[in-house]
């Protein structure tokens, strides 16, 4: 058990929420989810959201991450003249990296991007939805963005503006609020999955499309049910967005 200590008249303690699943029901389906909290000290209640995002063909960055042995971590990112600017460090004997080299050592180079501002690239879609970037990393094509936004509809709003041409997986949701240390238990009724939406999901979870680094490809898992790529997106996107309906709901 954790144990906070505040000065007469400042803030009261706050806790961070994490969500796990607890039980899952074989008969009916329901799973069970806990949250669970520890104290942390004067933080507002808000969210702490971080989303991997599928968007080699529309971010420099998570395509020069493709050539990179490891994570490119620390994406410095400016907005001037119109222009959105990104620099990001390689190793010196990184092969096809993306932009202009604007810094170099013995061990590494620094490379910027730039692209007009309004291409709808992810992390212009996350600040439009009011929740400016804190972390920029990218690895494998795709992006890992952290913010914090105010509550949970802003995070179904910068979600859903992701959605509709990216993968997005919610890799992390921590919620600051409370003044001790409690539990909250959420339960997710499978039901209101279709019975296609279940056979999609399950698949991709049995091939490991939601595991980072994925272990398999949307092809691969469309074939494995013999629909096209496309179809298989639709459902899956469907499925996400029911479960997604139970976490925040209207």
């Amino acid at each position: 058990m954790g144990i906070s200590y505040s000065r007469p008249g400042s803030p009261p303690a706050r806790t961070t929420t994490g969500l796990y699943i607890s039980s899952i029901n074989r008969d009916t389906g329901r799973a069970t989810l806990m949250s669970s909290r520890r104290v942390l000290t004067g933080m507002s209640d808000s969210l702490r959201v971080e989303l991997a995002i599928s968007c080699r063909s529309h971010c420099p960055v998570a395509e020069a991450s493709v050539t990179v042995d490891g994570e490119i971590g620390d994406v410095s990112q400016a907005v001037v003249g119109g222009e959105r600017l990104d620099e990001y460090r390689v190793p010196r004997e990184t092969t096809g990296a993306v932009g202009t080299p604007v810094f170099e050592t013995s061990e590494e180079v620094v490379y910027r991007t730039s692209r007009p501002c309004g291409t709808g690239c992810p992390c212009e879609r996350i600040e439009a939805a009011g929740c400016p970037t804190t972390s920029v990393r990218a690895v494998d094509g795709r992006l890992v963005v952290s913010f914090h936004a105010p509550d949970r509809a802003t995070v179904r709003q910068a979600v859903e503006a992701l959605q509709g041409d990216f993968d997005v997986e919610l890799r992390r949701l921590v919620a600051s609020g409370g003044s001790e240390a409690e539990s909250d238990t959420r339960v997710v009724d499978r039901a209101r999955l279709t019975d296609r939406q279940r056979e999609v999901i399950e698949a991709a979870h049995r091939l490991g499309y939601f595991e980072y680094p994925r272990r398999t490809t949307a092809e691969a898992v469309a074939g494995t049910l013999g629909v096209s790529p496309s179809a298989f997106a639709e459902t899956l996107r469907a499925a996400e967005r029911a479960v997604l309906d139970e976490f925040f709901p209207a």
